[in-house]
This record gives C-alpha cells, structure tokens and sequence, in this order.
C-alpha cells in the first residue's frame, strides 16, 4: 500500500468508527442505567457475562485487527511472527495493568462506601438532634 492511502485510512477511519461507536456507547449505556435503576431485569449471570464479553471483546478485535494488518501488508510469515510475540511481549504489562486498575477500582469503592456512610450517620445524627430540640422546645426535658 502507498503512503497516501494508508494517511487516508488514518484519517478517515476515526470520522468513520465514531458515529458507529457512539450509537454503541448510548446503546450499552442505556441498557447499564435501566438494569441498574430497577427498569430492566437480568439476572446476576447474565450482566457477569456482558461484563466478560466485553472485556474479552476488545483486545480480542484490536489484536485480529493487527494480525490482518500485518498479514495484508507483509506477509503471513512476519503476521505469524507477531501473532506469536505480541502475547508473549504483552503479558506482563496487562498483568500490571489489570492489578493497577483493579486496586484502583477498590479504593475508589471503598471510598465512595466510607462517605456514603459518614453521611448516612450525619443524617441520622441530625434527626435526632432536630428530635431532641423540638422535645426541648415543648418541655419535655
């Protein structure tokens, strides 16, 4: 492929794939919001695997789409070659990732979970007082 089509697929590709993964994004979302707020039942196992297809989905896709791209442009040989090391080479790296962003995630559910209940206890705690200043306010003490 000569460089002027291969700058033109670099462009056009982005104004191509974000309509269509806009849509998707809206779609998967819509869905997310109404499972979580109660509109739209699933089952626990159902959304376990949604999650699981996605997350496998998309470095699946990305890593066929390498595999093409260097098959269509060098070869099956040199695409072998990159089907075969890109794993290996990757391995370590997502490890790291996925232990990064999976200690991030608790923190920030822990976090969200600690001021969720300090302001439940602040509610509370000013119920009461209000109770107690009103009790006051009549004589009762």
């Amino acid at each position: 492929m000569e460089w002027p089509v291969i700058l033109a697929l670099i462009l056009v590709i982005p104004i191509i794939l974000f309509p269509a993964v806009f849509v998707w994004y809206l779609n998967v979302g819509g869905f997310y919001v109404a499972i979580k707020e109660g509109r739209l039942k699933v089952s626990e196992p159902v959304i376990r695997a949604m999650r699981l297809g996605l997350i496998v989905a998309v470095p699946v896709s990305a890593y066929a789409l390498l595999i093409w791209f260097f098959l269509g442009n060098f070869g099956w040989q040199v695409a072998l070659v990159v089907a075969l090391v890109l794993p290996i080479v990757l391995f370590v790296p997502v490890l790291v990732w996925v232990a990064i962003v999976s200690g991030l995630y608790q923190v920030a559910r822990d976090t969200l979970r600690r001021r969720a209940a300090a302001a439940h206890r602040r509610r509370v705690a000013r119920v009461a007082e209000e109770a107690a200043i009103r009790e006051v306010a009549r004589g009762g003490l």
